[in-house]
């Protein structure tokens, strides 16, 4: 079910969640026929107390209104498709997607964003960083979605990102496990990997590698991964679908999108 797991001895660990699907079709005729419309309604648990409803609707709605569809196809004679999920986001005026690098397994000409029934091309690969696992992508601005602002959008302080961070923590994502969604699903943070990764208790799937990971008060805080794998002499290897690996927002290079000119001239902005 994983995409690419590059050494044998991490499927006993964890599984990677790109979803990986082999087609004898065009891509463009995939991309039309087999991804599903986006849904408008967000669901919010009425019995939340009046304090925190506020706030949960807004990281809900923050979370849905920014994540996105990546699709990335491989360069072999037999073409394959990696499915994952990604957030949108904005930085010094410019638009970006972030999502894992294990679900880029082409060039940025044959990787796709979408975005309900709209499909935008990659621009170029900002970084693709193997040692945390994520991909900046560049894009144009995309009409129908609303990008969450870097670094805005992250916990402010050391004290904050410790509070996010600190066990038992709510937390939610949206993406699309399984090619259904998207789907948002809330979560709690229940440890830490060695490697200084979060352990939360959710759901995910093959397919929600890159989802956006929010704290209760709406602040990025990382991306969806792996799921964990448990492994007993009686029932052999078993996937843990409920324990989620995310890499927390603070290991990404943010500065690297710094190092880029513009796609779009100063100039040309002024004009328009």
């Amino acid at each position: 079910m994983g995409a690419r797991i590059r050494k044998a001895a991490r499927l006993a660990t964890v599984v990677i969640l790109s979803g990986l699907i082999g087609l004898a079709i065009s891509y463009s005729i995939f991309v039309h026929e087999r991804v599903p419309a986006y849904e408008n309604i967000t669901s919010i648990d009425n019995n939340a107390p009046d304090s925190d409803f506020d706030s949960q609707q807004t990281t809900i709605e923050k979370a849905r209104k920014s994540t996105v569809r990546v699709l990335s196809a491989s360069d072999d004679e037999e073409v394959v498709i990696a499915s994952s999920t990604g957030t949108y986001f904005t930085m010094d005026g410019r638009y970006f997607v972030i999502t894992t690098m294990h679900g880029i397994i082409g060039t940025c000409e044959s990787t796709r964003i979408l975005s309900g029934d709209d499909i935008y091309p990659c621009e170029r690969f900002i970084e693709l960083n193997q040692i945390f696992d994520y991909a900046l992508i560049e894009i144009y601005k995309i009409d129908d979605r609303q990008p969450i602002h870097i670094p805005r959008s992250l916990p402010s302080s050391k004290k904050e990102w410790n509070r996010s961070l600190s066990t038992m923590s709510r937390t939610l994502y949206t993406g699309f496990p399984n090619s259904i969604g998207p789907l948002t699903i809330p979560g709690t943070i229940a440890g830490y990997s060695h490697g200084g990764n979060i352990y939360i208790l959710s759901y995910a799937w093959s397919g929600s590698s890159g989802s956006g990971v929010f704290s209760s008060t709406g602040d990025y805080i990382g991306y969806v991964i792996a799921i964990d794998v448990g492994s007993s002499v009686v029932s052999g290897h078993q996937v843990l679908e409920n324990v989620v690996l995310v890499v927390p927002a603070y290991k990404v290079d943010w500065s690297a999108i710094m190092e880029y000119d513009d796609l779009v001239p100063q100039e040309e902005k002024e004009t328009n």
